[in-house]
């Protein structure tokens, strides 16, 4: 009989609306808490979404991503981690843009290798997340655990698909990462094997 390849599964959500998301404001390090829209969000989502369940959690240090972890999995004991903070956008961070328009303009360029000041860089943040996603899965699967949940941020996230699984780099700007949801990623040893979205029963994108 054939093993099932897949041997693990990581569940990455992104925290809900923090007050940074809300006024448009590079958060980055910056430990900005969650609005009140999106802790009740984030309430909603808990009943309308199959998170699935799983033998350990992780949280980003930050106060948006912890508190996050707590509202939508309420009975956990969420090991906290500066391994799964957002981007570091250093000097940059608490910079607000005019528009949504501007926003993404500078997210582009980013992507796209260009230094704008003294802010992490793509390729740095792909190295930092990949390494730590691969060595938190080999801990998870040495201690005989078989799935894993971490509440962390979008950049991040975003930075972790495309290095495990070696997407251009324009997927950072095409990838959907609505607050409190994310991806459902399946492994085979240490090996990722495939990625779906985590979204709402019954969502016609899923």
């Amino acid at each position: 009989m054939c093993a099932d390849p897949v041997s693990f599964t990581l569940t990455l959500v992104r925290h809900g609306e923090s007050e940074a998301n809300a006024s448009g404001t590079i958060a980055g390090w910056l430990d900005v808490p969650l609005t009140e829209r999106g802790k009740k969000e984030l309430l909603r989502l808990r009943s309308t979404v199959h998170y699935p369940e799983s033998d350990i959690y992780y949280s980003s240090s930050l106060k948006r991503a912890y508190d996050t972890c707590r509202i939508l999995f309420p009975f956990s004991s969420p090991i906290i981690s500066d391994d799964f903070r957002e981007i570091s956008f250093r000097s940059l961070e608490g910079r607000r843009f005019p528009s949504r328009k501007d926003t993404d303009e500078f997210f582009i360029s980013w992507q796209n290798g260009q230094h704008i000041a003294d802010e992490e860089t793509m390729d740095e943040a792909m190295a930092r997340i990949g390494k730590t996603v691969i060595r938190t899965v080999r801990s998870c699967e040495e201690k005989g655990l078989s799935s894993a949940l971490i509440v962390m941020h979008s950049g991040i996230m975003r930075c972790a698909l495309i290095s495990l699984f070696g997407l251009d780099r324009s997927a950072f700007m095409e990838m959907s990462v609505p607050n409190g949801l994310g991806y459902i990623v399946r492994f085979s040893g240490l090996q990722p094997v495939s990625f779906r979205p985590l979204r709402p029963e019954g969502c016609a994108v899923c």
